[in-house]
């Protein structure tokens, strides 16, 4: 079988030694070109994430004036949830809570800061998959903003005790439920500690 195989490839006209010198070279740039991936990752690992970091703390500051957090976790339901402790100087301010919601699709990630006295303070929507401007069109529509100052007392009910926003209802539910749950998570581990 291997001798009907080369025979063909002497018959063909094809210089093995051209294919042999051509594979080796490919094999050589992909391996300098991993080489040279895995020392940019190494280099550039701890920027990345003191970047990463404070661009969290940016959004952070975007539902709760503060000027520090401090991450801290509790359990449940058998998972570990962490949010954190607000301080403006040494004062504890609130509370923020990052949790993961379903919209018109899965994947809405939505920030809610809580002072310590339980009214929300700032609502941002982290990440999304959400059809292209159903998000922007629940900011324009001023949902963010009529959440704003809620009592984590009072469940948000779309479409009851808050209005939302036409043509993006299922963002906008997605948005109050991540809310919600902030808030249960406020009241249920969080409220009454000073930060």
């Amino acid at each position: 079988m291997v001798k009907k195989v080369m025979d063909r490839i002497k018959n063909s006209g094809v210089n093995l030694k051209e294919v042999a010198v051509s594979a080796l070279t490919l094999a050589v740039i992909a391996g300098a070109m991993t080489a040279a991936l895995a020392l940019t990752n190494a280099v550039t690992k701890d920027r990345i994430e003191k970047i990463n970091r404070q661009a969290q703390s940016d959004l952070r500051k975007q539902v709760i004036d503060a000027d520090t957090f401090e991450e801290k976790r509790f359990t449940e339901n058998g998972e570990e949830v962490s949010y954190y402790a607000a301080k403006k100087g040494n004062q504890p301010v609130g509370f923020v809570f990052t949790v993961s919601s379903t919209g018109k699709s899965s994947g809405l990630v939505v920030m809610t800061g809580i002072s310590t006295e339980g009214k929300v303070t700032g609502v941002v929507v982290v990440e999304d998959n959400e059809t292209a401007g159903f998000v922007d069109m629940v900011r324009k529509g001023g949902l963010l903003d009529r959440i704003a100052g809620w009592s984590s007392d009072l469940k948000l009910k779309l479409g009851e005790n808050i209005d939302g926003v036409s043509q993006a209802t299922k963002t906008a539910k997605g948005i109050t439920d991540g809310v919600n749950t902030a808030m249960d998570y406020f009241n249920t581990h969080v409220k009454g500690e000073v930060g």
